[in-house]
């Protein structure tokens, strides 16, 4: 089956344009019609912002003609948003080259604000921070993990019930259990 499409006029309609826009479009490839010289709107859409630069038409002259005052002037076209080259596109124009920087300065101050924001309302911690904490639970941990056998060694030796030992082994890990939660708490995480 056939994809079906709409005429230029249609399209230029559609698009807020004059149909000789769409015809120059066409033309100068920026856009493709289908098989029956119709328009697929959606694909030309994208074609038409993919092939399009910002500030394309800086030093040039306009090729149409300027109305005459006794005709009816049709309506100027809505202007569309610039479309910006991404990072990878290679372009010689100032103004998509001072777009895209203008873009890229403004996310990193995006970018910057959020994180200010989310360390401010204590969702984030400086990474040094970070790596201080670890190293104190971890320590903490350490501690108490080798000095258990020394402690507990001979006064498991002189307890023959299962149950006397399992409460001892209980208590000490706990108490271990207890210091770090205290030195998290400390800390203010």
């Amino acid at each position: 089956m056939a994809m079906m499409g709409i005429s230029l006029r249609a399209y230029a309609r559609m698009r807020g344009c004059s149909l000789p826009a769409v015809q120059k479009a066409i033309a100068s490839k920026r856009i493709t019609t289908l098989a029956d010289g119709s328009i697929d709107p959606e694909r030309a859409n994208q074609e038409w912002a993919k092939n399009t630069f910002a500030g394309q038409t800086i030093n040039r002259k306009s090729t149409a003609p300027e109305p005459s005052r006794g005709s009816s002037a049709q309506p100027k076209p809505s202007p569309q948003p610039p479309v910006i080259p991404q990072s990878g596109e290679v372009s010689s124009d100032p103004v998509a080259a001072y777009l895209r920087a203008r873009a890229v300065n403004e996310t990193f101050k995006a970018k910057v604000s959020q994180l200010e924001y989310e360390e401010r309302a204590g969702k984030l911690i400086q990474a040094l921070r970070a790596s201080e904490y670890a190293a104190t639970f971890s320590a903490i941990v350490k501690d108490g993990l080798m000095a258990m056998p020394d402690r507990l060694a001979p006064m498991l030796a002189a307890v023959d019930e299962e149950k006397a030992i399992h409460r001892m082994l209980v208590a000490e890990v706990s108490t271990l259990l207890r210091k770090v939660s205290k030195a998290v708490a400390d800390a203010g995480l």
